[in-house]
């Protein structure tokens, strides 16, 4: 009796020891996007980032694709902007599907861990795309060039263009147009959705709109705009940060005009938060609380302004500078959905990409959620049309800005007036590391820069930046493509 009491305990042991080892794998493989669910539906690992409202629309769209693809669920993780990228390049396996933004793609495309989506699309389907949205997610790994070319590969589907621009709160400004005794057709006249302000005109609104505010505490006061978009203000002066695919620094004059125009809202003409109150609130809680007349979105933003009801809003184009053929150029963002190279569900996992960024039932459903500005070309018009009653009623201009003076919706061969307003993807799309760009800001706050009135002090201040931005580009180039 002994003896069997022995070898049941034995057997015990051993399947105790089996379950030890078994029950993990099991639960690894469930925990698995490469794996089936207990219903046997194929399970894509989906990471993306966003605010509430942004969080709300893609579980409205997760659900959309699972009720149209029943042998699928999602599965998704959902991070705040600021701390995405750090965990995406912690995680191992990469997801199946993921947010990459257009100022990490460059790097990421190059250290190969991202599928060339081109051989699953066809032409057509490539066609009906913003060709400024497709095109930026090509790279040619041999030559370390981005963009469209004869032997780049395409490996991204665009998740959206987000052109970025000026926006008004429409209540607060007709109340400092009546509380500064302006002539309110004269302001409205200014604000042209086909006619950008100069920076001179610009200006002097803002002071006009905010006299009454003189004198004011910082926190008590209204403000003209919040912050100026660094990358719209140079790109509407006809100025960047560098030029021959991110090898040459480019501290001009323009450049230089540019900054110093930025700097001076605040500390000549008062009409920004100076450099020591800017960052006490930030842009859109100041603008929400009728602290800023002025601030900046993209059509993202629409899916948290239709939440405040009494907000009433529209959008008008960048203000351009005095330099020679300088337009108004805002700077659009983007993201691709990228696939994983080594997904264990590939062809699921591209099907789901291609459906968030191509499709049409993804895209009338996130654009009615306030998300984006269609991918699909052929949607546009019904985007802009005056039959869909929401904010912005300016919406055309998000289009002018990503249609690159093609005039899509024929407004400006009717008015007659000339296409002045584009896009440009912004800077840190054509560089491998943002380190460059986040000394160049350092210096400009170590500096003090932001409290400078005299264009001189800031001249020279840039001026000697230039061998430093230029040490940065090289070591960066040089880190990367050799």
């Amino acid at each position: 009796m002994e003896e069997n009491m022995k070898k049941k305990y034995a057997l015990l042991s051993v399947l105790l020891l089996l379950m030890v080892i078994i029950l993990p794998v099991l639960a690894a493989c469930d925990n698995d996007s490469g794996t089936t669910d207990s219903q046997g539906r194929t399970k894509i690992k989906f990471w993306y980032w966003g605010s509430l409202a942004e969080k709300k629309v893609y579980e409205e769209l997760m659900d959309r694709y699972m009720e149209e693809n029943e042998n699928v669920i999602i599965v998704p993780t959902h991070y705040e902007s600021n701390i995405y990228m750090t965990n995406f390049q912690g995680e191992n396996p990469k997801p199946d599907v993921f947010f990459m933004p257009d100022t990490d793609f460059l790097s990421w495309a190059d250290a190969g861990i991202m599928e060339d989506l081109l051989p699953y699309c066809t032409q057509e389907e490539l066609n009906s795309v913003w060709p400024k949205a497709m095109d930026e997610y090509y790279y040619d790994v041999e030559t370390h060039t981005l963009g469209k070319s004869a032997n780049a590969k395409l490996y991204g589907f665009p998740k959206d263009l987000g052109p970025v621009t000026l926006v008004y709160n429409e209540t607060l400004l007709d109340k400092q147009i009546a509380a500064n005794g302006l002539n309110k057709q004269d302001v409205y006249k200014l604000l042209d959705p086909r006619t950008p302000m100069t920076w001179a005109q610009f200006t002097q609104l803002l002071v006009d709109l905010t006299k009454d505010q003189k004198g004011l505490s910082k926190a008590d006061r209204i403000y003209g705009i919040p912050y100026y978009e660094m990358d719209a203000c140079l790109y509407s002066n006809n100025a960047n940060y560098f030029y021959e695919n991110a090898t040459k620094q480019g501290i001009d004059n323009n450049f230089i005009q540019a900054i110093a125009f930025n700097i001076q809202l605040a500390t000549v003409y008062d009409v920004m938060p100076d450099a020591d109150f800017s960052g006490s609130t930030d842009a859109y809680t100041r603008f929400l609380s009728n602290k800023s007349i002025f601030t900046w979105m993209g059509p993202w933003d629409n899916a948290d302004f239709w939440d405040y009801k009494s907000l009433k809003y529209n959008i008008v184009p960048v203000p351009y500078g005095p330099a020679e053929g300088a337009q108004s150029v805002s700077f659009v963002g983007s993201m691709c959905y990228g696939v994983s190279a080594k997904s264990k569900v590939k062809e699921e996992a591209v099907k789901f990409a291609k459906w968030l960024s191509m499709s049409k039932s993804c895209q009338e459903l996130s654009v009615s959620l306030g998300q984006q500005v269609p991918n699909i070309i052929e949607m546009v018009n019904d985007y802009v049309s005056a039959d869909w009653d929401v904010q912005p009623a300016n919406r055309s201009v998000f289009i002018d800005i990503i249609d690159d003076h093609t005039d899509s919706l024929g407004l400006y061969a009717a008015s007659g007036k000339q296409d002045m307003v584009s896009g440009k993807t912004r800077a840190l799309y054509y560089t491998y590391d943002s380190t460059w760009r986040t000394n160049l800001l350092n210096y400009l706050n170590t500096s003090e820069a932001w409290k400078m009135k005299s264009t001189e002090d800031i001249t020279n201040l840039l001026i000697n930046y230039r061998s430093q931005l230029q040490s940065d580009l090289d070591n960066m180039n040089k880190r990367f493509k050799n």
